[in-house]
C-alpha cells in the first residue's frame, strides 16, 4: 500500500511541472495554427513546437494521442503515486473496456480503439474480457463489465451496454472526487458528472428515450437534479435546457442554443476554470492536475483546428471552437 503524501511531498513534481508549462501552447501559438494556410502547415507548426516528428505520420488523431501519451508518461515519472490522478483518466480505462467487449462480441481486434493514457494496464483489461473473467478487472469495473456483457450477448443492445459502462464511470469519478483531499479534483469530478448528465439528457430527449432508459443513464450528483433532468427529457430538448435555469449550469443552456460546438466548448472550459488558481499554489497535487487539464485542452484545440483545416472551415468558425488555454 502506498503511503499518504503530504502537500510538501509534491514540491519536486510541481517544480518539474512548472518547467513543462513553458512548452504549453499560448494564445499566440493557437492563432498561428488557426491562420495556417493549410492542414499541412498547421501540422508543421505543431511539429516545430515540439509535438513530434512528422515522418510517417498519416493520421493526425494518432499523432495527437502520442503527444498526449508522452504527457501522461511524464506525470507517471514525477509522481510517487500516480493514482492520485485516477479521476482524470479513468474514462479512458472504461473506453478500453468498451473496446475490449466489442472485440469479444465481434471477434475483430482494432488497436486504434484503445487509449494509451490510462490508469490500469490495457492488456490486462483485454485479457480479462477475452477470458470473461470479469472478477480480474479493477473492482469498480467488474459489475458494469458483467452486466454490459450480458446485455450484449442476450439483446445485442450496444447502446444500453455503453450506457451501463458510462454510468459506472461517472459514479466512480464522483466517488474518487469525494475521497480526494484536493478541492480542485472534487470540483472537477462534480462538473464532469453534471455536464455528462446534461449531454445525456439532451441526447435522450432528442431521440425520445424512455424515462427508464434516462434514469439508467444519469449518475446522481449534488449540483444538478437528475430527477428534474429525467422528467424534462420526456418533454424534449428545450425542456431540458429550461431545467438548467437557476442552476450553476444555466450558461450551458445559452451556449447550446447558440450551437452544439459552443456548448461543447463551454463544457471543457468549465474544467479549465477549476484549475486556473492552481498556478499560484506552490505545493499540493493541484498544479499537477492543472497541467494535465491544460495538456488535454491544448490537444483538443489542436484536434479541432486540424479537423477544421481538413474540412476547409473558415478561420472565424475555428476561433469559435477553440478551448480556453491555461497559459
Amino acid at each position: 500500500m502506498s503511503r499518504k503524501m503530504k502537500d510538501t511531498d509534491y514540491a519536486y513534481a510541481v517544480a518539474r511541472v512548472r518547467a513543462k508549462e513553458l512548452t504549453l501552447l499560448t494564445e499566440a501559438d493557437v492563432e498561428q495554427l488557426v491562420e495556417a494556410d493549410s492542414y499541412e502547415a498547421a501540422m508543421q507548426k505543431l511539429s516545430e513546437s515540439g509535438w513530434g516528428d512528422l515522418d510517417g505520420v498519416t493520421d493526425y488523431a494518432q499523432y495527437l494521442e502520442a503527444h498526449f501519451g508522452e504527457s501522461w508518461e511524464f506525470l507517471s515519472e514525477i509522481l510517487d503515486d500516480v493514482h492520485v490522478l485516477d479521476l482524470l483518466l479513468v474514462q479512458n480505462d472504461m473506453q478500453n473496456l468498451k473496446a475490449a467487449l466489442k472485440s469479444l462480441i465481434t471477434g475483430e481486434e482494432d488497436d486504434s480503439l484503445y487509449s494509451d493514457s490510462t490508469v490500469y494496464d490495457t492488456e490486462s483489461i483485454r485479457n480479462a474480457v477475452r477470458s470473461k473473467t470479469f472478477g480480474e478487472l479493477p473492482e469498480f469495473m467488474q459489475d458494469a463489465a458483467q452486466e454490459a456483457y450480458e446485455v450484449l450477448t442476450t439483446t445485442a443492445n450496444g447502446q444500453l451496454s455503453d450506457t451501463i459502462i458510462d454510468k459506472a464511470t461517472l459514479t466512480h469519478i464522483l466517488e474518487l472526487g469525494k475521497e480526494s483531499k484536493s478541492p480542485v479534483l472534487k470540483k472537477i469530478a462534480e462538473r464532469k458528472v453534471a455536464t455528462a448528465n446534461i449531454k445525456t439528457a439532451l441526447r435522450c430527449a432528442s431521440t425520445k428515450k424512455s424515462a427508464d432508459f434516462v434514469e439508467r443513464s444519469l449518475a446522481p450528483c449534488s449540483s444538478l437534479s437528475v430527477k428534474d433532468l429525467k422528467e424534462a427529457s420526456q418533454e424534449g430538448p428545450e425542456a431540458v435546457l429550461a431545467a438548467l435555469e437557476n442552476t450553476p449550469y444555466e450558461k450551458g443552456a445559452e451556449e447550446f442554443r447558440t450551437s452544439t460546438s459552443a456548448f461543447e466548448k463551454w463544457c471543457d472550459d468549465l474544467l479549465m476554470d477549476c484549475v486556473q488558481e492552481a498556478r499560484y499554489t506552490p505545493f499540493s497535487v493541484d498544479p499537477i492536475i492543472a497541467y494535465y487539464i491544460a495538456r488535454d485542452a491544448e490537444v483538443k484545440t489542436a484536434r479541432i483546428i486540424l479537423s477544421a483545416k481538413k474540412n476547409n472551415l473558415s478561420q472565424d468558425a475555428i476561433r469559435e471552437r477553440v478551448r480556453t488555454l491555461y497559459v
